[in-house]
């Protein structure tokens, strides 16, 4: 896969939205043992990388599947609420590798926050949703008119929303948006002050328990990305691209670990790392399909033009996003190459 590229640079989301991350939000963001991530590497001395991830999800994977004995690099992981605030931590050299949702990838691309996509997983199951509350009249997404709906801006959940919205020839501008940071979205719900929060499927028995009455809208099938991403100055230098790339392929093992070994991930992952009931969470796993992490993929390219002109259009993204920037053709090719070689699927 190769694709045209054109540099972009959207200075208006640096100063509004990524200097103000950077202010009031990465101290917040869990990492090593200082809460932070640690300083650059020394060029040309691959040492450590510094991994960002989001609920232990990566290093769970990794660990767990014993992926990253053997390796020439100390991994050093560092744990963020949400991918805006992940962006904000690329944006200030903190950061070798992270994963994220597919949405704040874009916001990425427009902020210039040196950064690309070297791999993504697909699932057919998305793991957004929407929970309504009871007398809210919401059955489906085009029932969402005029209603007031929680959701963290700039998170893969705006991107869920906006799609949904679409599919029902509605947009942004047909519902009231209340933005709330991610940890709040259960409580702004509970609340009573909307009547609707787009959030994670693997919640919504603690969401729907909170609520009396509430309950998951039947929405339109949509795909669903993980995105693991690179900042461009780690693959500018080659020590530190040959390590980048050999993380990739360890993950890419390591993300189909759970499902082969899905009594260990259930209770490692979801009872005892994010706290949830047993019951629900292996109901929950068993509901969504076996992924894995490849090279990145045309659909997944595509997805994002299509979110892209959708958060373009209520002014959330300049028009001018040009997506083929969130791509490195040449590692992409690389890593497509080393992936063959190493009998791994792409």
């Amino acid at each position: 896969m190769h694709l045209r590229r054109t540099r972009r640079r959207w200075s208006a989301l640096v100063s509004a939205g990524l200097v103000a991350i950077l202010a009031t939000g990465l101290a917040a963001c869990g990492g090593g043992d200082d809460g932070e991530a640690s300083d650059a590497a020394t060029p040309g001395q691959v040492d450590t990388l510094r991994i960002g991830d989001q609920g232990k999800l990566l290093e769970l994977q990794i660990t767990l599947s014993g992926q990253e004995q053997g390796a020439p690099y100390t991994l050093n992981w560092n744990t963020f609420a949400d991918g805006p605030h992940m962006n904000a931590a690329f944006s200030a050299d903190r950061l070798d590798v992270g994963y994220m949702g597919d949405t704040p990838v874009l916001f990425a691309n427009a902020a210039d926050a040196g950064v690309v996509a070297v791999a993504v997983s697909e699932s057919s199951v998305n793991a957004q949703t929407i929970f309504a509350a009871a007398d809210s009249g919401i059955r489906g997404p085009a029932d969402l008119k005029g209603k007031r709906i929680a959701l963290t801006q700039g998170t893969s959940l705006h991107g869920y929303l906006l799609n949904q919205l679409d599919s029902a020839g509605l947009s942004q501008d047909d519902v009231t948006v209340v933005n709330v940071p991610v940890t709040s979205l259960p409580s702004t719900f509970a609340s009573g002050q909307v009547d609707a929060v787009v959030y994670v499927r693997q919640y919504g028995a603690a969401i729907t328990a909170q609520n009396r009455g509430s309950y998951e809208v039947r929405t339109t099938p949509l795909p669903h990305f993980g995105v693991l991403l690179a900042a461009k100055d780690a693959l500018a230098d080659p020590a530190r691209r040959a390590a980048v790339k050999d993380f990739v392929l360890r993950f890419s093992r390591a993300s189909a670990w759970p499902k082969e070994n899905p009594d260990e991930w259930v209770q490692q992952y979801y009872v005892k790392n994010l706290k949830q009931d047993p019951a629900a969470a292996r109901e929950y796993f068993d509901s969504t399909p076996a992924t894995r992490f490849t090279p990145v993929t045309e659909a997944f390219v595509e997805s994002q033009r299509v979110q892209g002109e959708l958060l373009s259009g209520v002014g959330e993204l300049p028009a001018s996003l040009n997506v083929d920037d969130e791509i490195d053709n040449a590692f992409n090719d690389e890593l497509r190459a080393a992936f063959t070689a190493a009998g791994l699927p792409i």
